[in-house]
């Protein structure tokens, strides 16, 4: 062989390598992990609480870290995507570094999906390379798949092990060696209860392989997909040993089993929610949150949903009613289309495979949600996207290749359009109506529609005239399909002319919701984590122990996550921090909550702009906060001095410097107020939980004075009593019969005359 041809034979096997299956399944691969990992740093730190939370602080527990008191007050949420996140913490004590990287290790393990996706293509179905690249990135890189799971929740396992599981099923449905056979039929079987263990809902899962193994072999001619004996052993060994770890981690960290029944997002939740006595099932809430839950799968796919249904149930028919026939063989010796099996074997495995987990899907998601104690409340639980979402790709691949083998007929094509069209009717008079009078809506939970509400804020409130965008998208589209579907022309490439336009949607819709909803989040959870950063770096690590009160989730469990070693206690109520266990040398609590006044031995130490307090609860607290020269606060009030009161223009404070540290001793004491005619002086907002409290102005000829009080921030007003009217001292009595919220009072002086105030004064007086 001569140096030329040696040459041209190397390049002819380098180049047959780069179109090997294996290059381009490295190349995907690679792609979809690069994409993932710069998503991953728009991330800052979790903000989907105690979703995120629950998930990481089990990976915690297992290092040795106890969050107990903070995991406990919210729901369940599976601990097998835990299970990845347990090397993070031996890698770095950087909270946000941990943070990025068990986001990292989402993108590492997501980044399989279109792989598989391909090798599915190509292995199972014998569709061309070009065809199943496009296929596997759509697939793979659907918007979900790349939005949600740039957190630290469970779904990254909820998405990820329909796909282990279709890969397991069709390696053991070719698999002639017995032992090997029985290997994976194992690993399908444990594989499946893996998913459970990530998140209750993928019980749907669950039953949609079990189902599946069942049908195929009664149905097909005894086919085992899997052997039953290594299945269901994997199946009942996995539930074992599932039922033994969950008993093992809610005990732990959700105090389940001492007098506490199942935490909220469970299935052991759910069934009394049913079936009890006060069971809040109802077959109309039932048929709106169905309607609601294909109104998403229809429209957030762009209509392509609605295609997917049609097919796939289609040909699950259709395969059963040509699969015996005999072809007939024409006269130029060509065979009868009409008479051809509908599709072979393995598509007909996928189809009963996605109709199955997509049915069983909704099922579950819709028990879940139409027994929703927030049904009336929450927009995003009729219409909700999240639970089933997961599974859109699966039947998204089916139906490519269903129409990549020519099996989308012109009734189909129609049928889908038909269908999109009585979803959206059925929304409009059945689900509508609830989700335009409920209150408050979570982003996450309807991505998928929010690149249709052009316009619209993403925080903003679904209207009637949200759905209508929607509507007329979802339709435009759908026409769109339908005419790609009735085309002749476009029979040999249908499918480019659906996957191109679908990528192109599904590219502007992943990009939308990385730039509107991503980035955003990640700066508020920054954000929320520096408030709470400031108030720890105040106490100068000198605490081992502290308490928050009356704090939302997200700060007390961001301060967990981002101070390990510090136990941090949770008291939502005042009764609750009567509890002993609830007690702490340190308290921090929300700037409106008033604690002081209802336990003598709170001593504000300082607040933290306009978000948090700090409490010294103890003798040694004091000690040190006195040691820090802070300005401890009186006992059992809340006083308000010169520096700290809020004032209209025209007030005069001399010696204020609005750069002084007024939680300190020494800064803030020279500072005066005066208030010329018409000024006012008047405190933060503040909570106040039922009882009676008096109000106290301090200073010169305050009796000159008049005072106003309102709640809700000045929406409601609340009438008083002046219990003493002096000179130097004017005294307004109020009584509240539940906890009123931001509560404001006002000094205004209405005499000819300036007022000195010397400071205000909040005590309960029962």
């Amino acid at each position: 062989m001569t140096a030329m041809d040696e040459t041209i034979h190397v390049r002819a096997k380098i180049i047959e390598r780069l179109k090997s299956d294996a290059f381009i399944m490295i190349v995907i691969y690679a792609a979809a992990l690069t994409l993932h990992v710069l998503i991953t740093g728009a991330a800052t730190i979790f903000n989907l609480t105690p979703d995120e939370y629950s998930v990481t602080a089990i990976a915690a527990y297992i290092n040795g870290l106890d969050w107990s008191p903070t995991v406990s007050t919210g729901g369940y949420y599976g601990y097998f995507q835990s299970l990845f996140y347990i090397p993070v913490f031996w890698v770095t004590d950087d909270p946000y570094l941990r943070y990025q990287l068990m986001l990292m290790i989402n993108g590492v393990l997501m980044s399989f999906v279109p792989v598989i996706a391909y090798w599915l293509s190509r292995r199972a179905f014998d569709v061309s390379r070009p065809a199943a690249a496009v296929f596997s990135l759509i697939c793979g890189l659907y918007p979900s798949y790349m939005l949600l799971t740039n957190f630290t929740w469970n779904e990254t396992m909820c998405c990820l092990l329909p796909w282990v599981f279709l890969l397991l099923l069709y390696k053991a449905y070719d698999c002639e060696n017995t032992i090997k056979k029985q290997a994976l039929s194992c690993l399908g079987g444990l594989i499946l209860v893996a998913s459970y263990a990530a998140h209750g809902r993928m019980l749907s899962l669950v039953a949609a392989g079990i189902v599946l193994e069942i049908i195929v072999y009664f149905t097909m001619k005894r086919t085992k997909l899997f052997c039953f004996s290594g299945f269901f052993g994997g199946v009942v060994v996995g539930l074992f040993a599932d039922k033994m770890l969950k008993r093992f981690f809610q005990g732990a960290l959700w105090n389940v089993g001492s007098g506490r029944n199942a935490p909220i997002n469970t299935i052991e939740k759910m069934i009394p929610q049913l079936f009890g006595e006060n069971g809040r099932f109802s077959i109309a809430k039932f048929f709106q949150t169905l309607i609601g839950h294909f109104f998403y799968f229809f429209s957030s796919t762009w209509g392509f949903g609605a295609i997917c249904t049609v097919m796939i149930i289609a040909a699950v028919v259709l395969y059963y009613r040509r699969r015996n026939r005999t072809t007939i063989t024409l006269e130029n010796g060509d065979t009868d289309p009409k008479e051809l099996p509908y599709i072979d074997d393995k598509a007909a495995v996928l189809c009963w495979f996605s109709l199955l987990l997509m049915s069983a899907a909704f099922a579950v998601s819709v028990l879940f949600k139409c027994t929703s104690s927030s049904f009336d409340k929450r927009m995003d639980t009729t219409v909700y996207g999240r639970y089933t979402e997961a599974f859109y790709p699966v039947a998204i691949l089916c139906t490519f290749v269903l129409i990549y083998k020519g099996k989308l007929s012109r009734r189909q094509t129609i049928a889908a359009l038909g269908l999109n069209a009585s979803a959206m009717a059925l929304t409009q008079l059945f689900t509508v109506p609830i989700v335009t009078n409920s209150e408050t809506f979570v982003s996450a939970m309807v991505l998928g529609l929010a690149h249709m509400r052009y316009g619209e804020g993403l925080k903003e409130l679904y209207t009637q005239t949200t759905f209508l965008k929607i509507y007329v998208t979802v339709l435009g589209v759908s026409v769109l399909w339908t005419v790609f579907g009735l085309i002749k022309k476009l029979a040999k490439f249908r499918w480019t002319a659906f996957c191109v336009p679908l990528a192109g949607l599904m590219i502007y819709a992943g990009t939308f919701g990385y730039l509107e909803y991503t980035v955003p989040q990640a700066k508020n959870a920054k954000r929320g984590a520096d408030i709470m950063t400031a108030a720890m770096d105040k106490l100068d690590g000198q605490f081992g122990e502290i308490t928050l009160f009356a704090m939302a989730r997200d700060r007390y469990v961001k301060t967990q996550f981002l101070y390990p070693e510090v136990t941090v206690r949770v008291a939502t109520t005042i009764s609750a921090y009567r509890k002993p266990e609830n007690k702490s040398e340190i308290v921090l609590a929300s700037i409106e909550e008033t604690p002081e006044l209802w336990f003598d031995e709170l001593r504000l130490v300082g607040s933290l702009g306009n978000a948090v307090h700090i409490y010294a609860a103890t003798e040694h607290a004091c000690e040190w906060a006195l040691s820090k020269g802070y300005r401890l606060g009186e006992s059992g009030m809340i006083v308000y001095t010169p520096a700290e009161l809020k004032t209209t223009s025209t007030a005069v404070k001399t010696g204020f410097d609005e750069h002084a540290d007024f939680d300190c001793a020494n800064e803030g004491g020279n500072v005066t107020l005066t208030l010329p005619k018409g000024a006012a002086a008047y405190t933060n907002y503040t909570h106040l939980q039922k009882g009676t409290y008096a109000f106290t102005v301090y200073g010169g000829d305050v009796n000159g004075g008049t005072v106003t009080l309102y709640a809700d921030k000045g929406k409601t007003g609340l009438p008083f009593e002046i219990l003493t009217d002096k000179a130097g001292e004017l005294c307004a009595a109020v009584t509240v019969g539940k906890k009123t919220e931001n509560v404001r009072f006002t000094f205004t002086n209405t005499s000819g005359e300036p007022v000195g105030i010397e400071k205000i004064v909040i005590r309960r007086m029962s």
